[in-house]
């Protein structure tokens, strides 16, 4: 099985587990990049890149190319069916949807449903949520999987 991660399982795993004190993490989350089994969104190397940090850092020298998956046209052709869906659920803000069109969060459910991935994230569902489109309520809409690292490591049968 293949995994999409999201954003914020490199973003918690920084700043809950920082590199220099849980080294034995990073070298695991290393070869799970370099597996061919983990994958993530151009769109999430862009929002990583922002932050000009560490983990900025730690993806140029341990991620390789063919971890950052492109926006091809069967990811597009989904990422249409992901934007309708959100766009007829009469909950969400229009603020809600902008956001939700223009960060990695549809992106990723639109290439975990074109590839048949399971997507990692740690949020959780919220369908009554006006402010934010979820990522797990998206995947739910698609039939998309969705977990989180814990599960992948798991079901990797990586133990730390």
């Amino acid at each position: 099985m293949a995994y999409i991660f999201d954003t914020n399982i490199f973003i918690r795993s920084k700043n809950e587990m920082p590199m220099d004190i849980w080294p034995t993490f990073w070298e695991r989350f290393r070869d799970m990049v370099n597996s061919g089994e983990i994958f993530t969104s151009i769109t999430v190397k862009d929002e990583i890149d922002k932050g000009k940090d560490e983990l900025t850092e730690w993806l140029k020298q341990n991620a390789p190319k063919s971890f950052y998956l492109s926006l091809d046209a069967e990811v597009m052709a989904q990422y249409t069916s992901v934007q309708n869906w959100a766009k007829s659920n009469p909950v969400y803000t229009q603020a809600a949807l902008n956001t939700f069109a223009n960060v990695a969060d549809a992106y990723l459910v639109a290439t975990a449903s074109a590839k048949q991935m399971s997507l990692v994230t740690y949020e959780g569902s919220s369908p009554n949520s006006k402010k934010r489109v979820m990522i797990p309520d998206a995947c739910n809409a698609l039939g998309v999987r969705y977990c989180d690292l814990n599960t992948v490591l798991k079901e990797m049968g990586i133990k730390i």
